[in-house]
């Protein structure tokens, strides 16, 4: 049977979960120098509702678009009122996720401007958004210095802009992140957490959320937060193999019910690094031991 996808996995949940607040400000809102962020309505993970787009360069433009997630019309027509004053030199992406790339397409053709990515997220949207310039690691473009950090998702990049770091999905000002195992690798999105809290401090300025000012404290947080339910994971196996169903009523019972079919990929991606590191057996069927 295939993986389901990391928006189907959104899907099962909407409806559930109830999200956060109303409609966002229609206009951008300056959160760092040289930063602006307008948030805009996206088939995102509950309690979010929203994803930010950041307008990066000086307000009369050009400036770099960073994931205008939304593929609603009138969503995208705010983004472009705001554009209007401010045109864009190009979309940056993130990474490959609907809630992140869903206007992309839409926006680009309109203003017959780039879409730039690490490479790992343009072979993930081929057929689906052309990305037209590839970004490395450490290069600058259009006013943003790539950092990649995979983990999440294997194309994952931050953007360095001054003492402030656009996160994508390395962190959440609202909600969780989710690490599928379909897309994302546990010990590698932790790395990642890693790599990012090497660097000189900084703000945080995620893709749901509001800013987060202290983002070495929020490094650490995620970090000790993981690590945390990692040994709740590993001390929830058994001799006996045990499934999916029954771990996650154990590891995971901090966890409201209706959220349980996306523990269980999380906790999947935690059994699959346990797995690496002889911690965990995986006995087949979907049973794991210790």
């Amino acid at each position: 049977m295939d993986e389901p996808t990391v928006e189907a996995l959104y899907e099962q949940v909407r409806g559930l979960v109830p999200t956060a607040g109303g409609e966002a400000p229609p206009d951008p809102v300056p959160v760092a120098p040289g930063i602006r962020v307008l948030a805009l309505r996206t088939p995102t993970l509950p309690p979010a509702a929203h994803t930010n787009v950041y307008l990066v360069g000086p307000e009369a433009g050009p400036v770099a678009v960073i994931d205008p997630g939304s593929p609603y019309p009138e969503q995208q027509a705010i983004l472009d009122r705001a554009l209007a004053q401010a045109p864009p030199a190009a979309v940056l992406l993130t990474h490959h996720h609907g809630d992140h790339v869903g206007g992309a397409a839409a926006l680009a053709a309109r203003w017959s401007i780039p879409i730039a990515a690490h490479a790992a997220t343009a072979r993930r949207l081929a057929g689906r958004v052309t990305v037209d310039q590839v970004i490395e690691d450490g290069e600058t473009a259009y006013g943003a210095t790539a950092i990649f950090t995979p983990g999440h998702a294997e194309g994952h990049l931050c953007f360095a802009v001054g003492d402030a770091t656009i996160a994508g999905d390395m962190v959440a000002g609202l909600g969780t992140i989710l690490i599928d195992p379909g897309e994302g690798d546990m010990a590698v999105y932790l790395a990642s957490l890693e790599r990012l809290l090497a660097r000189p401090a900084m703000a945080l300025l995620p893709a749901h959320g509001p800013m987060i000012p202290d983002g070495h404290a929020k490094l650490r947080e995620y970090l000790a937060h993981r690590l945390q339910r990692e040994a709740k994971v590993a001390a929830t196996l058994r001799d006996q193999p045990r499934t999916l169903a029954e771990l996650v009523a154990d590891a995971y019972d901090d966890t409201p019910r209706a959220l349980w079919g996306l523990a269980e990929r999380s906790m999947l991606a935690h059994l699959l690094k346990l797995a690496r590191e002889r911690r965990a057996t995986d006995g087949g069927g979907g049973r794991w031991s210790r």
